[in-house]
């Protein structure tokens, strides 16, 4: 519950809608100009589309920024002892956090996606019509994948006590590195490129229609290795807060 009465969760919150809001109308207003051009280039599949691009770009940077607040704030303030005096189950405190950045992620997730869908709606839906049925089944899958980057980076979070070397894995994970690792051109590492959980994330929230990559791996392979990532966080995490003195 501390988390929701801190005005930086909200600000946060806000700005990732924003954003999307502010990405969608851009990339509709590409859109538009692209069908009028042609109107046979109308695709009802770019709602999906763009709006996992905002996902990817904006959206989920966000989730790590939240998840970042929630599992470093403590450490920074030392106000973790009087936690821990006060609940001194370790693993029932770290799941906690992770529960309730877990449940915003997913929240932030679904709406942003209903931002974006309705955003691009404004710009285009005279001439592409929104698939509802996938478009709430891909606003699920945006959430569930946030809700996995928050107990990601809670974890993540919590083994480094830090924020600034929260933020700067994190970018790594879902950006940096495997786009370093696409531009080596070597097959085994794009292979491995595509297992990281940024790029596991946006397959699998896609739906396999991501606009500007194509996964080696397709299915559930996507969702599992994003799983993968965020349960070894909580493993490295719980360890490292049950071993160390805080």
């Amino acid at each position: 519950m501390r988390q929701s009465s801190l005005r930086s969760t909200w600000w946060v919150v806000a700005v990732a809608m924003a954003g999307m809001a502010v990405f969608a109308a851009m990339m509709g207003y590409t859109e538009l100009s692209r069908i009028l051009e042609n109107p046979d280039e109308a695709d009802p599949a770019a709602f999906m589309r763009l709006t996992s691009q905002g996902h990817y770009y904006l959206v989920q940077f966000a989730v790590l920024v939240l998840a970042a607040l929630a599992s470093t704030g403590e450490f920074g303030n030392r106000s973790v002892t009087s936690t821990l005096l006060w609940r001194p189950n370790r693993g029932v405190v770290l799941a906690a956090r992770t529960v309730v950045s877990a449940g915003l992620a997913f929240a932030v997730g679904v709406l942003s996606t209903v931002v974006g869908v309705a955003v691009l709606a404004g710009f285009v839906a005279p001439y592409a019509g929104v698939d509802v049925p996938e478009a709430a089944v891909r606003a699920l899958s945006a959430g569930l994948c946030m809700a996995l980057f928050a107990v990601l980076f809670v974890g993540v979070g919590t083994a480094l006590r830090s924020m600034p070397g929260t933020f700067t894995l994190g970018f790594l994970l879902l950006l940096g590195l495997p786009m370093v690792m696409q531009l080596s051109e070597v097959q085994v590492i794009g292979d491995a490129a595509a297992l990281m959980p940024g790029l596991a994330g946006i397959e699998f929230y896609a739906g396999g229609d991501v606009g500007f990559y194509t996964a080696p791996h397709d299915g559930p392979v996507n969702l599992l290795a994003v799983v993968g990532w965020a349960v070894a966080a909580q493993v490295v995490a719980h360890t490292e807060l049950r071993v160390r003195d805080v």
